[in-house]
């Protein structure tokens, strides 16, 4: 009994020693506590930790955007690896290599002519050289002295790889394209009622080449009525007219109708190329062009004045001194 009475007094004691804080009564700590060192570094701590946290995300956003554009831009340059004036050089560039795969060799492309070819079954002629372009088509038309066309009943070629040949049956014409850029070979072409062929050699790479050639034979066609006589064979040079080229050393004559007639003076005699038929004076030798209205070429004596028929209409050409030479 005495034990616990002690021991209650001694705890009563030691309770009434201690000091309880005191509070005023809005319940505010008082003025007059001491303040821990630690709390006001603890709150600029917590101040500094947020905007850290707020720096660290701001980077990080930055970062990840940094990053999203960086990979658009490889993924643009895997898909587009040139710069459009790039591209448009290349175009450039292939356009310029393409041109240059299709011509052919040498600075300048071959020039394209057509021309009047004679020939002769006769023996000892020469076989006429037809100049064929590569990749080009040359027509070839087979007419007789007079002028008409010639049909063809067959043909057969040498060499059918270096030349492609297509024979329009109906208009009677003969195309043939070369293959290659360099070739050579003959043709022979049957015509109708003739029993030989006309023998033609073909050469493709020459300078020029002939996109439509005339070959003139020196006869007429089997029982032809427009021409019951047989043609002499007129000198070349007549045929080089009809082609628009005179003979060399021939001087040109002014005609009163220049648009109707051609003359020169060559030889001691006078050569003519025309469309219409020469009534006076009398021609010694003529060549006739292709076509249903061809020119003609004559060869007769020098007069003043030269009467032709025009269609049905007859006309006098005076004929005078000219004054330029045929180089």
């Amino acid at each position: 009994m005495l034990e616990k009475t002690i021991k209650t007094l001694l705890i009563t004691g030691f309770l009434c020693s201690v000091s309880l804080p005191t509070f005023a009564d809005n319940g505010a700590p008082d003025a007059n506590m001491p303040v821990p060192a630690d709390a006001g570094a603890g709150a600029a701590a917590s101040n500094t930790n947020d905007q850290t946290s707020d720096t660290t995300a701001n980077t990080d956003a930055q970062s990840s955007a940094g990053l999203n554009t960086a990979a658009f831009q490889q993924m643009l340059n895997n898909y587009f690896p040139l710069t459009p004036d790039q591209i448009h050089q290349f175009k450039n560039v292939t356009a310029q290599q393409q041109q240059a795969n299709v011509q052919p060799p040498g600075n300048a492309p071959p020039e394209g002519t057509s021309a009047i070819i004679p020939v002769t079954l006769k023996p000892g002629g020469i076989m006429p050289i037809i100049r064929i372009g590569a990749g080009m088509i040359t027509s070839l038309v087979f007419i007789d002295a007079s002028g008409q066309v010639w049909p063809i009943t067959s043909y057969s070629i040498g060499d059918s790889a270096s030349f492609n040949v297509q024979w329009d049956k109906k208009s009677g014409v003969l195309m043939i394209q070369g293959q290659k850029l360099y070739a050579q070979t003959n043709v022979g072409v049957m015509l109708q009622g003739l029993d030989i062929p006309v023998m033609l050699n073909l050469d493709i790479g020459q300078k020029k080449w002939d996109y439509l050639d005339y070959i003139q034979l020196d006869q007429n066609q089997p029982g032809d009525n427009n021409s019951p006589l047989p043609v002499a064979q007129a000198p070349g040079f007549l045929t080089d007219l009809l082609n628009g080229i005179p003979p060399q050393g021939a001087t040109q004559m002014n005609v009163s109708d220049s648009a109707v007639a051609q003359i020169w003076s060559y030889q001691n005699q006078y050569i003519m190329v025309t469309k219409a038929t020469l009534l006076s004076p009398a021609y010694s030798s003529k060549a006739d062009g292709p076509g249903s209205q061809p020119l003609h070429a004559y060869i007769f004596p020098q007069a003043p004045e030269v009467l032709i028929s025009n269609f049905g209409t007859i006309e006098k050409l005076i004929v005078s001194t000219g004054a330029s030479n045929a180089s």
